[in-house]
């Protein structure tokens, strides 16, 4: 990706961000694996030396946005009053200031929404997408699949994906039960309630799993799986365990994904090379910011290897992700979270143009999003809330 000599920018100014929606007592989100209180923001607003704003979010930021404005603060001797002709060349530069302690996890996040938060603003400036300074569109418009499926029922889970098929989608996403044999009974149940021709996903969540399966009880979850006709089998294994990633893929007859929370492009690599999975999940909010996200689509596309992005948080983490995606040609599809949550819908400058299974190109400058005292204040930041894995 390369940007046009125009969008040379000097960072004036940065603050961190944090917003949360948190929901009323009997109302947070449940599945056997956890609770979300609230969905929280970590948010990064750069201001250039123009005044232009653009704003990123480091993705982690849901689990742990308290950790996030240290980071910034950390970050801001290597940036304010730095001076950059492409606002991709941001994350590269705070690594090769800061290698000493941000090689991965909640640090590589918070450097990724700093240049993401630059691109806004520099295609802000510009008046055009922030796809535009991506390269342009490879698309104009991408297969959406609704990703959601929590619940603490089978007939919860069955009931939510029923409802996103009418909503207009042909895939849905829904996650594992705690043990791999009530999984397979959840499968039985939601699988057999579908809409003929819709295709479903089976997100094993052992990636974040205090007590991750054994790869046996993984294989048996996937192999039950593909004979349902999986469209794929997600993060059957803990995030850094490749190999036991790479045996469940060896053994199963349906893809394997992973690992929406890798926070660098060498996590990626290894999971790549060690012929891991079927289909790469980084996300611009985790894995280091757009120039990031690239570079593992690219890297995928050597090694044979799909590229589907993770996308679950605000808007601003839907739409760094959506205009990576519509700008790579290796990226065919979108993950839609559609659980309640309106950080991800308050923040729009446009609405969602989603039609018939597929998202269209947004129009508005930059990533298009909008950051007003008055939402803050709505969405002040509550503490002791976000989502909290059991």
């Amino acid at each position: 990706m390369s940007a046009p000599d125009n969008t040379s920018i000097t960072v004036d100014t940065l603050r961190a961000v944090l917003l949360s929606h948190r929901y009323a007592p009997g109302e947070e989100l449940t599945w056997v694996g956890g609770v979300i209180r609230s969905w929280d923001a970590a948010l990064v607003e750069v201001t250039l030396s123009d005044g232009t704003t653009g704003i990123g979010e480091a993705g982690a930021g849901i689990m742990a946005a308290v950790a996030v404005p240290g980071l910034v603060e950390a970050y801001r001797p290597y940036l304010e009053g730095r001076t950059f002709t492409n606002p991709l060349d941001v994350g590269d530069h705070l690594r090769a200031y800061t290698a000493f302690w941000s090689r991965g996890g909640l640090a590589a996040g918070v450097a990724g929404a700093i240049e993401t938060a630059v691109l806004d603003a520099a295609s802000r400036r510009a008046g055009v997408p922030a796809y535009e300074l991506l390269g342009g569109l490879a698309r104009d418009d991408i297969e959406a699949y609704a990703s959601g499926g929590l619940g603490t029922t089978f007939d919860d889970v069955s009931d939510w994906a029923t409802a996103q098929v009418r909503a207009g989608f042909g895939t849905v996403k829904f996650r594992a039960m705690t043990d791999p044999d009530t999984t397979i009974d959840l499968m039985n149940h939601v699988v057999g309630r579908l809409p003929e021709g819709t295709r479903f996903i089976i997100d094993a969540v052992q990636a974040c799993a205090s007590h991750p399966w054994s790869v046996a009880d993984a294989v048996r979850v996937g192999e039950h799986a593909a004979r349902l006709g999986a469209r794929w089998y997600e993060e059957p294994a803990q995030a850094d365990d490749v190999a036991g990633f790479a045996a469940v893929r060896h053994a199963v007859d349906v893809p394997v994904s992973g690992v929406e929370s890798n926070a660098t492009e060498r996590e990626f690599a290894q999971l790549i090379e060690g012929e891991a999975i079927d289909i790469a999940q980084p996300d611009v909010t985790f894995v280091g910011g757009p120039r990031a996200f690239a570079r593992v689509a690219d890297r995928a596309a050597e090694g044979g290897v799909a590229c589907v992005p993770h996308v679950w948080g605000s808007a601003v983490t839907f739409a760094a992700n959506l205009h990576v995606a519509l700008a790579h040609p290796h990226v065919e599809l979108f993950e839609f979270c559609t659980l309640p949550n309106p950080l991800r819908d308050a923040m729009r400058a446009e609405p969602v143009d989603f039609r018939d299974g597929r998202i269209g190109a947004p129009t508005a400058p930059g990533l298009g999003l909008v950051l007003t005292p008055e939402l803050e204040q709505e969405f002040a930041f509550i503490p002791g809330g976000g989502h909290v894995i059991r």
